[in-house]
């Protein structure tokens, strides 16, 4: 490395430089769609759970599950439309996923000025 001229220092500063920006980049973007997950998983399932629980008495929930053929037929209603929010939800976070993929994303990292008073 001592044999190196000034202008291949150069270049090679430039390319490291534009490596850790690269890096940073993807950091970022990482960063947002691990944010965005977990938000929208949290969304459905949430809303899963408070009908789970305003509703879990059709299908026996409270009871342990399922006792008659009533509360059975509750239950099979409410898998299918579990599996299909899921799975719609699940769809819609793919698709916001592919979105972050489409764009360049910079952290505006959080920062706070502290006065410093000099007595």
């Amino acid at each position: 490395m001592d044999d190196l001229s000034f202008s291949q220092l150069k270049q090679l500063q430039k390319k490291q430089k534009e490596s850790r920006e690269q890096k940073y980049l993807d950091d970022c973007k990482k960063r947002l769609e691990k944010i965005c997950s977990t938000k929208m998983t949290t969304a459905f399932i949430g809303s899963l759970d408070v009908f789970e629980k305003a509703f879990g008495f059709l299908w026996g929930q409270e009871e342990g599950g399922p006792n008659n053929d009533e509360q059975d037929r509750w239950f099979e209603i409410w898998q299918r439309a579990r599996t299909e929010i899921l799975d719609k939800g699940h769809s819609q976070l793919r698709g916001l996923l592919n979105e972050i993929e489409n764009h360049t994303i910079s952290w505006k990292k959080y920062s706070i000025e502290m006065p410093v008073v000099i007595k």
